[in-house]
């Protein structure tokens, strides 16, 4: 997208640096986005001390600091919203998927004092239809009713643990684990010849779905009802993938 410049995460000199060459004295950054955690990326969580500073240059120099909330929002880190694990709030953020459950849905929080669209200023496909709307508003009701969060916190200790003990097991072809609820990385070693995909064929072929996060990172997204029958479930059969790699 034109107008964006990128720096690396989680390096907040970097993003200073960066506003200073933008600015060169006069103000031209309108705003910073960033994930809390980002998914495609590899599964790397924010690091708390820099969302804080990163909050407080915002606040500083009147910048906009947005959030996509697309992947971690609605419950999947083991809090309602991903920045929460940051101990900051944004401007604004946004969401999709597990906003509707399934069915297309996207949606802009922000607050009052930079809520400047009204309607007609801005169409969406999926944005809105009263259908859709509905849709999300029985997932918020059973996200807090039926307490998914406090599962999504628990299964993802389990899960963690479970995907700590297999690369302690197996360090030649794993470096660890990160992520946060249930969206975690299994990531693997710097010199191994496997990559993330291979692991996603070899636990496809023992029923286990998976889906890579770049070359080098395995990434576990399960539901957020997952039970915890089914987490030591899986990763009995990510062993079992694992053996056929080895």
């Amino acid at each position: 997208m034109p107008g964006f410049h990128y720096v690396p995460f989680n390096d907040i000199e970097a993003l200073r640096a960066a506003i200073a060459q933008l600015d060169q004295g006069q103000p031209h950054v309108a705003a910073i986005l960033l994930e809390p955690l980002q998914g495609e990326g590899g599964v790397n969580p924010g690091d708390r001390d820099y969302f804080q500073q990163v909050r407080q240059l915002c606040d500083d120099t009147g910048i906009l600091l947005i959030l996509d909330e697309v992947q971690v929002g609605m419950g999947r880190t083991g809090q309602l919203w991903g920045y929460q694990n940051l101990g900051i709030e944004p401007d604004i953020f946004t969401l999709a998927k597990g906003l509707g459950g399934g069915i297309p849905i996207g949606a802009m929080l922000c607050k009052s004092h930079c809520a400047v669209f009204e309607p007609g200023d801005h169409a969406s496909t999926f944005g809105g239809n009263p259908f859709v709307c509905g849709v999300a508003t029985k997932v918020c009701q059973t996200l807090m009713q039926e307490q998914l969060i406090d599962n999504v916190a628990a299964r993802g200790t389990e899960l963690r643990s479970g995907l700590t003990a297999i690369a302690q097991q197996h360090p030649t072809l794993f470096a660890g684990v990160r992520g946060w609820g249930l969206i975690n990385g299994l990531v693997l070693a710097n010199d191994t010849p496997i990559k993330s995909i291979d692991v996603v064929k070899a636990a496809m072929a023992q029923g286990l779905l998976l889906v890579p996060a770049g070359p080098s990172v395995v990434r576990f997204v399960p539901p957020l009802i997952v039970t915890a029958e089914e987490v030591q479930a899986a990763l009995a059969k990510l062993r079992s993938a694992i053996l056929t790699l080895t």
